[in-house]
């Protein structure tokens, strides 16, 4: 790998995949009889859902990345089986048929069957996918002309078996809807909706009436599989189909047919039945109704009912009355079933559950109540109806049904997502229980949300309690072996030199006759043997055992004391084993004698050499039943160094292992994992450190490093059910709780909670595990997870909480105004431009010549504007209407505290929050408002631009942000870019750049500039001095000077090719880094040479002249990267404290990125080598596919192919599949390394510290 030392090497890592779901289908994929699975389809992976029917929840039982374009879904069983296979279509070219693997719980493909080249185009099979209702053959068919079908068969051993594909096509035939019929026993049937072009534009773009279907322009069409001459046959039917024709519905065999949504009407057809039409249901103050979606549900027998949805929302049930004996349809009934949000696909589980794939907002899983069969007064039936025609004759007003609140379906679970993400933010904040900066991430995203993602877990305080003393320490012990919950809870302060002991039940009190040492702190607290507590304190240790005699518990204690002068200063416990550092820096080391639970103590003591003991760490728990003791113990010591001690009999208290540190340890403690043990260790410079040790030798290895806060660590084991594991809970200055997941170990923030001590507790009043802590001189229990979950636990398939902030109107950008004070009571606002398309809004108009507070009382919603309504329901549709405000949300406090509604038909498309130099008050901020009114589509137009300008005060109470009318600007063309540039306002419209300065009355054009080989401006970016970079929405980027001596903005550098820009941030003076509406991100600098012109010789670049219809110069290219999400927002940043700063990326379907930039040049070799390797190994062609040699790719498609979509990638390393290494077999890593020259161990320590420096 050639590596330029001047160039830039990024890293990229998703963080979070799309949320976007374009498919989704319900089957038995893991083979069991009984439970049904769903799986998710995003464009790049897809994931596996299992729904619990005892408590309606979802959860993710696994996710793959598939590294190609998924274009559709479906799946398929053999005769006989009761596993279902996913079959998929993609840009790879090939058809996939993947099998669930439940060993090693990953998608396995069967087949991966070639059929044309890679890439998406209108010619290439895939769009479409039909699987034949009796699996027997499955067709994929292009936008354009071709279609292929494959037969399924099962082969001698009972596996499936694909054919060859059997071609059919048709010119100059464009293919816009195909379902899969279900004939029963009959050849295999597929029916389509095309349009012959070449006829349309013989009629010269001639558009149909809905109510005319005697000169249709839409066909419809059946393809039969002959199996018996292995032929596929084009059958035209003869029913007439109108222009609005989009939706089939294939009914079940014993009716045949299909149904065919057109607009606010559906056609019953049949290749040998009469056709049946039946109108829709339309909403009321609305003018028609198009079917978008629909689930067939098989009730008991031949019993089955159809759910529709409609482009608003509202859900329909449609049944039929079948005369079996006749053999034909004497109705069809429609009725109105409930209002769900706009959904891509719905599934129907057999255990009464409902999956809506919400389009653009949170997936949400209903269950059923009813299935609607009381609701006549909405009921449309086709026998009313003998022609097409007659269904419009029917006064709309008949058809006319009102919208209400859920009656037949309940929610039981929302599914976060994040799609559609137009903007995004890294905002940091202090808090008063947290010294250190508070990192979120903020996103305009959904349909009308501000959301912000916290990368934590949350968690539910129980119990709140003050305490008589103030308690520097906490234990809880159980008093025998066998007792389920912990019946003490052990407070010890250093401030007071006591110990308080609480008994654990219904109510916690104060427990007198404990036998424990209560004058002096308690260094910790064990249960020991069968029913015996030690309790260790500074000038001794006290053994408690306990006897049960006629129901009543004898107690007897027992001392042991340190030599006189000598206090014990650390220690630590397990059931079996007790080890104590003592002052004078000598190791005390103890077993449990089994017959009678007493501590028997070893002769020999270890005097440590390397400084007096800071920590002191046992195995906390068993390692297996063979081996219940802990066979090393790990000492700290004063002078940076942790020492591994054998406790092993023919070594006992021999130090085997000395590692250094970079500060003293904190606290430590041992963790047995799997078949090896971890050793944690908490230092006081608050690092975090994870090293292996290994069983036989005591060796420590695999360090792992990650920074938690600016306090020392302190370390305690916890118990986790959900996991069925132990965990660790770590406080610094937050505290952290770390589980293992995915083969790695985690740790995250607990949220919610500024705990400084704790310790795990086991109680079943509180539901089970939880943790008691103490929070200044309170008594904290709290429990891991949310509050409002009836689910314990927590989800550790999400890293984040997302907590949202319910808009008025779709977003579209923002600005983060965060204090400059750096304290905890200032506050961060955000300032969001709203605009939406097609809808009426309720609110009034804000009047601007209001003063603020008359303004910020004017938005509250008027009485008889009904806000849930609107929630539910969505606005009243309007065809070109407009719909605009700004909103300023206190992020804080998350709360709306102004909202000014535009006036009507004015869009919302820019801001900018800046300081005109011109202004006396120099400390005076404005908030500009770019609108536009009247904004058309296809073709596009407007009437007026206008710049509103804002003056940001305070209010009078609680200090608050508003927004103060000053002036409105009108403008010959759109604002669509806006930004502060040296004291004024700088804005981009059309191929212009303007700057404009304040005025009396309206802002003050000081320069208008015409750059004219651009076409529309859309972003611009401030590089400092009176540089500027340009992106247009389809010339790419432009570096651009402002000559102060003539006025003008002038480009001396473009871009080698043309892209359209949609993201764009600076990264220094000559470098930025933008996304275009494909999917790619690059990285563009301007050469050496042609910066420094620009700045000392500037009269020479300036008279330079144009080249190639661009300006003189072009830009360098150092990275390019195909994403395959559409990015919106770049942000610079670090997702962890104390991370390196990285470039933090959103995409619109809800991707999640961060691009680290590499550190040296070895790294950047070894990343390299290593992804060549892996591309290897991963080989994508699977007819010489080995599964000794080789791993797969899920779609069959060349990486290299997939990451250079449209341009070639460039210095710009795939994290994504540099971390599938990881999940290699142990041999293959081995093999892998040695060509590296690395260790597995080495391999994957490389890979976790580049997630962790910027990420998690």
């Amino acid at each position: 790998m050639l590596i330029d030392n001047e160039s830039l090497y990024l890293y990229n890592l998703t963080i979070k995949q799309p949320s976007l779901c374009i498919a989704s289908i319900v089957g038995q994929f893991l083979g069991s009889k009984k439970s049904q699975e769903i799986i998710l389809a995003n464009s790049t992976s897809i994931e596996l859902w299992k729904a619990d029917s005892n408590t309606g929840k979802l959860e993710k039982l696994y996710q793959q990345a598939s590294f190609g374009i998924i274009q559709a879904l479906d799946k398929i069983r053999l005769v006989g089986s009761h596993k279902d296979y996913v079959v998929i279509s993609s840009d790879s070219g090939k058809l996939v048929v993947l099998e669930f693997d439940t060993e090693k719980l990953q998608f396995v493909p069967l087949f991966q069957e070639p059929h044309s080249k890679n890439g998406l185009r209108r010619t290439s099979p895939g769009e479409y996918l039909c699987v034949d209702p009796h699996n027997r053959a499955i067709l994929i068919s292009a936008i354009e002309k071709n279609k292929l079908v494959y037969k399924v068969q099962s082969n001698d051993e009972g596996k499936l078996e694909l054919s060859s594909p059997l071609e059919t096509f048709s010119k100059q035939t464009l293919t816009l809807q195909m379902c899969a019929m279900d004939t029963g026993f009959e050849n295999p049937m597929f029916a389509a909706i095309e349009c012959d072009y070449n006829a349309s534009q013989q009629d010269n773009g001639h558009v149909d009436d809905d109510r005319d279907i005697d000169k249709p322009s839409l066909l419809l069409n059946y393809y039969e599989l002959d199996q018996g001459l292995n032929h596929v046959v084009k059958h035209k039917s003869n029913v007439k189909i109108p222009g609005s024709s989009s939706h089939l519905i294939p009914l079940p065999d014993f009716i045949g047919g299909l149904l065919i949504c057109c607009k606010s009407a559906i056609i019953y057809a049949h290749p040998s039945k009469d056709n049946q039409y039946l109108p829709i249901p339309i909403r009321s103050n609305t003018n028609e109704t198009i079917i978008v979606n629909h689930v067939i549900h098989r009730l008991k027998k031949n019993n089955f009912f159809i759910l529709v949805q409609s482009q608003l929302g509202d859900c329909f049930k449609m049944t039929i009355d079948y005369n079996e004996g006749n053999e034909n349809i004497e109705n069809i009934n429609i009725s109105y079933f409930d209002t769900i949000p706009l959904s891509q696909g719905l599934n129907i589980f057999k255990s009464g559950f409902l999956f809506a794939n919400v389009a653009s907002n949170n997936k949400l899983f209903y269950q059923f109540e009813k299935l609607g069969d009381d609701n006549n007064s909405t009921t449309l039936q086709s026998c009313n109806f003998p022609d097409y025609k007659s269904i419009f004759e029917l006064d709309i007003t008949n058809r006319y049904f009102k919208v209400a609140g859920l009656e037949n379906l309940a929610l039981i679970d929302i599914m976060e997502t994040l799609n559609p993400i137009t903007e995004g933010a890294l905002i940091e904040t202090l808090r008063p229980e947290i010294p250190d900066p508070f990192k979120q991430l903020t996103l305009l995203s959904s349909h009308s949300y501000l959301k912000t993602l916290t990368h934590g877990i949350s968690t539910n305080t129980v119990v709140s309690s003050p305490l008589p003393i103030q308690p520097t320490a906490i234990s809880t012990t159980k008093v025998f072996a066998e007792s389920t919950n912990d019946e003490y809870l052990v407070l010890s302060s250093t401030l007071s030199s006591q110990t308080l002991v609480l008994s654990i039940g219904e109510v916690v009190e104060e427990v007198s006759d404990s036998q424990f040492v209560t004058n002096e702190p308690t260094i910790n607290v064990q249960q020991v043997g069968k029913s015996s507590i030690v309790q260790i304190y500074s000038n001794g240790i006290r053994h408690i055992k306990h006897t049960s005699i006629n129901d009543l518990i004898e107690k007897k204690s027992t001392d042991w004391y340190p030599p006189a002068g000598i206090s014990i200063i650390k220690a630590s416990t397990n059931n079996e084993q007790v080890i104590i550092g003592l002052s004078n820096r000598e190791i005390c080391y103890f077993e449990i004698d089994p017959v009678d639970d007493q501590l028997v103590e070893y002769q020999e003591r270890l005097e440590v050499s390397g400084g007096s003991i800071t920590a002191l760490a046992l195995s906390s728990s068993l390692i297996s039943k063979s081996q219940r003791k802990s066979s090393f113990a790990i000492v700290g010591c004063s002078d940076e160094t942790i020492q591994a001690i054998s406790l092993k009999p023919h070594n006992c208290l021999e130090i085997v292992t000395l590692q250094a540190l970079s500060a003293n340890a904190a606290s430590i403690v041992m963790v047995p994992y799997e078949h090896s043990t971890l050793v944690h260790i908490g230092m006081e410079n608050g690092l975090y450190v994870r090293v292996t040790i290994d069983e036989t030798t005591g060796k420590l290895s695999d360090t792992r490093i990650q920074f938690l806060g600016s306090k020392p660590v302190q370390l305690s084991v916890i118990g986790l059910p959900q996991l069925q594991k132990n965990g660790l809970l770590a406080i610094s200055s937050r505290p952290w709780i770390g589980y293992h997941s995915k083969g790695d170990f985690k740790m995250t923030p607990l949220l919610d909670t500024s705990i400084t001590n704790g310790a795990s507790f086991y109680s079943e009043d509180i539901g089970g595990e939880g943790i008691v802590g103490i929070d200044n001189n309170n008594l904290i229990i709290l429990t891991i997870g949310n509050a409002d979950s009836e689910e314990s636990g927590f989800n550790i398939n999400d890293d984040f909480i997302i907590n949202s902030v319910k808009l008025r109107y779709l977003p579209r950008k923002m600005i983060v105004d965060s204090p400059t004070d750096h304290k905890a009571s200032s506050s961060t606002y955000i300032y969001i431009i709203e605009s939406e398309y097609g809808i009426l809004s309720p609110f009034p108009v804000t009047n601007l010549s209001d003063t603020p507070n008359e303004s910020k009382n004017a938005n509250v919603d008027a009485p008889e504007i009904d806000q849930d309504y609107f929630d539910a329901f969505g606005f009243e549709k309007s065809k070109h209407a407009w719909a605009s405000c700004i909103e300023i949300i206190d992020f804080n406090n998350q709360e709306i505290i102004q909202t000014i509604e535009l006036p009507k038909n004015e869009s919302a498309i820019s801001l900018c929050r800046l300081h005109f130099e011109s202004r006396q008050t120099k400390n005076q901020e404005f908030l500009v408002i770019g609108t536009t009114k009247d904004q058309k589509f296809l073709p596009n137009s407007y009437s007026n631009n206008y710049l509103y300008t804002f003056m940001v005060n305070k209010t009078s109470d609680r200090n608050k942000e508003v927004l103060e009318f000053v002036h409105k600007t009108e403008l010959d063309y759109q604002p669509t870019a806006i930004i502060p540039f040296n004291g004024k306002l700088l804005v981009g419209m059309g191929n212009f750049l303007r700057l404009y300065d304040l005025g009396q009355r309206q802002l003050l054009r000081k320069s208008s500039s015409n750059i004219d080989y651009l076409k529309n401006i859309v972003r611009l970016t401030h590089q400092g001095g009176s540089r500027i970079v340009v992106g247009d929405s389809s010339m790419s980027t432009t570096f651009v000077k402002y000559d102060s001596m003539e006025n003008q903005f002038i480009p001396f550098a473009d871009d080698i090719m043309k892209r359209q820009v949609t993201a764009l941030i600076t990264l220094d003076y000559d470098t930025i880094i933008g996304g275009d509406k494909f999917g790619n991100i690059f990285v563009s600098r301007v050469p050496e040479t042609i910066s420094q012109q620009s700045d000392k010789d500037w009269s020479i670049l300036r008279y330079q002249e144009s080249y190639l219809n661009g300006s003189g110069s072009r830009l360098k290219n150092i990275c390019e990267f195909y994403l395959q999400d559409i990015p919106t927002s770049f942000t610079k940043g670090s997702l962890v404290m104390g991370g390196k700063e990285s470039i933090i990326y959103t995409g619109i379907q809800g991707t999640l990125g961060l691009l680290l930039p590499l550190s040296t040049e070895n790294e950047v070799k070894f990343l390299g080598d290593l992804q060549l390797l892996l591309r290897k190994y991963f080989d994508y062609n699977f007819d010489d596919f080995d599964k000794n040699k080789n791993g797969y790719n899920l779609l069959g498609k060349d990486h290299l192919k997939f990451r250079s979509y449209y341009n070639p990638v460039k210095n710009v390393i795939d994290g994504d599949l540099i971390e599938r290494f990881c999940e290699l077999s142990h041999s293959t890593k081995i093999k892998i390394g040695s060509e590296l020259s690395r260790t597995p161990k080495e391999i994957e320590k490389k890979i976790s510290e580049l997630r962790h420096r910027s990420a998690f």
